[in-house]
């Protein structure tokens, strides 16, 4: 908490160290040019005699501000520039330096409302009220000025120099319009206060946030301090618990690979391969559940005849009744003929453990050896815990899935949603890049959609969507999708598909949808679809102009009289 406090104090300056910076940077740019132009135009006017005890103020003014920018320049870089007595007298001598540079400067009366430029970034950062002390002694030094440099300045500008109320009115008027327009950068001081409450607040979440880690942390190492203690305490057992030191460095790396690996597969091979190493077997299978079938998912058999054999009968009756009844099974003297899955492969122990979580079995593991009597007691009490380990991975691995799922699929469609679709086309447009092969969308977008939800009701208009989402989901390719981008319209991706193939597919939906009837237990009606088409990168080079041209495709296709397909670029 308190490392977040100190890095928060540390941001404190970062806006006022940005205008500043801007500040150093450009004023003495502008103090240049000034003079520049000052000479010129007065070289022109031929006042060169006169300009040069002038130029000489210039240039004792144009220094102090380079030295002034420097002084800032490097305080800026050390992120400690803030309000303070060093930020005011800076202020302060920006103010007088310009304010001598403008009053020595032919048109610096008409120059006059440069006197804001160092005030801008105060009013920003700290307030208009804050600022309006400034101004004042700006317009102070500004009046002040006039009658220091009148003698200079009658000469050329007398019009001006020598009429004491004209310049007093433009003096209030200067101030005036200061004041409005410090007035409307006070919204950006608001804007600035306003990100200031944001990031304390933000500061706030970030500490509870950094708290609860910081308990998990003292929690996770607690665990493992614990855990330090339970293997100084097996150390120092005689040498018959030897086995059980291993079981723990087993269990260890297993409890590891699960925290580590988030890849389902990788994790399981790196848990079949443990499993070898500890027990010195000859095969380690995880056998996982899935539509309804056993389905060998792991394995470390090499032999193609071998591995041939055990998947094709892996859902024999025996390893069915022990998945079924969540029973460990352990044979040291296997008959070949009692088990389908180990004729011809020299298996003459085994051990079968179920991949149990409460009442809910994912699977199997099945550990074989080449010898009989390989197993006993040590060896099931160790594949149990792995088991139940690995199970809770697995379990855990398919509620992600399903978060997952639920996170990318439409509610109420149950296609993809848009997020996901755009998400997809990207990976999908690189891999076009790569591979030079074609990408086709197909968009349509369901015709006189509000007519339904008019007449028939909101109900209804769910029913036709969901009705026609089905459709077009049975009717597209395994490595096609489709998902909803938004309210009636839909979009398909269909990868290494030309356009021509693409617009076929396309009119091969539309005639399907205009096919069927949509009813309820009140109401049927028929509907039609329009339908735009385009190919990457036939038509289109990029993820946006993709989307853009199939946009345009589709409403070509309802401006023709809907129920139609247009292909982009026809």
């Amino acid at each position: 908490m308190n490392r977040l406090k100190k890095q928060r104090q540390s941001e404190i300056p970062a806006e006022l160290n940005k205008y500043e910076d801007i500040l150093s940077k450009y004023m003495w740019v502008i103090m240049l040019v000034l003079i520049t132009a000052d000479v010129i135009t007065r070289s022109i006017l031929g006042q060169v005699g006169l300009y040069r005890q002038v130029f000489l103020i210039q240039s004792i003014a144009f220094f102090v501000e380079i030295c002034i920018s420097i002084i800032r320049m490097f305080y800026i870089r050390k992120q400690q520039i803030k309000p303070g007595i060093l930020y005011s007298v800076m202020k302060i001598l920006d103010i007088l330096v310009i304010t001598i540079l403008l009053h020595t400067m032919y048109n610096g009366f008409t120059l006059s409302f440069l006197i804001i430029i160092p005030i801008i970034s105060i009013c920003i950062t700290r307030g208009l009220y804050v600022s309006v002390p400034y101004l004042g002694f700006a317009l102070v030094t500004h009046v002040y000025g006039w009658h220091l440099f009148s003698g200079y300045m009658e000469a050329i500008q007398p019009h001006i120099y020598t009429n004491k109320w004209f310049f007093y009115t433009h003096t209030v008027i200067l101030f005036i319009v200061f004041f409005i327009f410090l007035s409307i950068l006070r919204n950006y001081n608001l804007q600035f206060e306003q990100n200031e409450n944001d990031n304390n607040n933000l500061v706030s979440q970030l500490g509870r946030k950094y708290a609860q880690l910081e308990e998990a942390r003292l929690e996770k190492q607690e665990q493992y301090d614990e855990l330090v203690k339970v293997n100084a305490r097996l150390e120092e057992t005689n040498v018959s618990l030897n086995s059980s030191l291993a079981e723990f460095f087993t269990l260890q790396q297993v409890s590891q690979a699960i925290s580590s690996l988030f890849d389902m597969n990788e994790l399981l091979g790196f848990v079949n391969d443990i499993i070898i190493g500890v027990m010195g077997a000859s095969t380690s299978n995880i056998v996982l559940y899935k539509r309804n079938r056993l389905i060998v998912q792991i394995t470390n058999i090499q032999n193609i005849r071998e591995r041939a054999i055990l998947t094709d009968n892996i859902n024999n009756s025996f390893l069915r009744k022990v998945f079924e009844n969540g029973e460990i099974i352990i044979n040291n003297n296997v008959d070949p003929d009692n088990y389908e899955f180990t004729k011809g492969r020299n298996v003459k122990s085994l051990i079968c453990v179920p991949l149990q979580v409460k009442d809910k079995i994912h699977g199997l593991l099945l550990i074989e050896h080449s010898i009989p009597e390989a197993f006993g007691d040590s060896n099931i009490r160790l594949l149990n815990i792995v088991a139940q380990q690995v199970s809770i991975a697995i379990e855990n691995a398919r509620l992600y899935e399903q978060l997952q799922d639920y996170a990318n699929t439409d509610g109420l469609t149950q296609v993809y949603n848009r997020l996901f679709f755009q998400n997809y086309l990207s990976e999908e447009l690189k891999k076009a890049k790569e591979n030079g092969f074609e990408v086709s969308v197909i968009m349509y977008d369901i015709d006189n959609f509000k007519k339904f939800n008019d007449t028939y009701g909101h109900l209804f208009g769910d029913i036709v969507l969901k009705s026609i989402s089905r459709l077009v989901k049975s009717s597209i390719r395994k490595n096609d999708i489709i998902a909803r981008f938004g309210g009636e319209e839909f979009i398909i991706l269909l990868p290494h598909t030309s356009a021509g193939a693409a617009y076929e597919k396309a009119e091969e939906l539309r005639k399907s949808i205009e096919s069927i009837v949509v009813q309820d237990k009140v109401t049927s009606a028929s509907v039609t679809v329009s339908m735009g088409v385009s190919t990457f990168p036939d038509f289109a080079d990029s993820e946006d102009s993709l989307l853009r041209s199939v946009d345009a495709a589709l409403y070509e296709a309802k401006g023709k009289g809907k129920n139609r397909v247009e292909i982009a670029g026809s």
